[in-house]
């Protein structure tokens, strides 16, 4: 592994220099490429929180018995590419209060891995999504030419689209929000030429995504 020391504002620093500061970050990479797999999170030369980037060839057992004896507070994520599609799956760990973690799963645009399309909270026993706690959101840019989420979606139990805030006609005005629901959504889709129809419910990717 190579490791990268940086301090907290994501700026390269020497081991020494490290040293002097209360608080850092230790980056590991592949030995001989930049593929991210570890930053711990270190505090008073104590590691108060880490993030590990899982791949498909790694036990995930294993994983979580190396990252245990760091720390008691791990989340541990792993990506896969669908389509044109990133679904990240993260397991939040906090063993000094539960030792089952927390699930989620997001997705970001391949073309924009920054800003989240869809995210959603998994139930440890039956590893499906709440689809109540599903928030997805749709980008667009303001007069400055500054992306932002323009609609931001919430749902039901079943998955149908419970509230829509369209935020285009006044981004930084609450009061001239417009809010949309399942039965209006087709009024919503009227004000775009793109076609928003995912954002109608909860499901994770498209269809077409599915599809290929």
């Amino acid at each position: 592994m190579r490791k990268v020391y940086k301090n907290i504002f994501g700026e390269i620093i020497s081991k020494s220099n490290a040293a002097k500061l209360d608080e850092y970050h230790l980056y590991y990479y592949e030995k001989d490429s930049d593929l991210l797999k570890e930053i711990e999170f270190i505090s008073e030369d104590s590691i108060y929180n880490i993030n590990y980037f899982i791949s498909e060839n790694e036990d995930e057992n294993q994983v979580f018995e190396y990252l245990k004896e760091k720390s008691d507070f791990f989340d541990v994520e792993k990506r896969e590419i669908i389509d044109s599609f990133i679904i990240s799956t993260n397991k939040l760990y906090s063993l000094s209060v539960d030792e089952l973690p927390l699930i989620s799963r997001t997705v970001f645009g391949v073309d924009d891995p920054e800003n989240f399309i869809c995210s959603q909270v998994i139930d440890n026993e039956t590893q499906q999504p709440q689809l109540e706690k599903t928030v997805k959101c749709w980008y667009t840019t303001n007069e400055n030419g500054e992306k932002y989420a323009a609609i931001e979606c919430s749902y039901e139990e079943d998955g149908t689209l419970e509230l829509a805030i369209d935020k285009t006609s006044d981004p930084e005005n609450e009061e001239n929000w417009e809010n949309y629901d399942y039965n209006t959504f087709s009024d919503l889709q009227q004000r775009f030429d793109t076609d928003i129809s995912y954002y109608r419910t909860a499901e994770l990717l498209p269809k077409e995504a599915y599809q290929k």
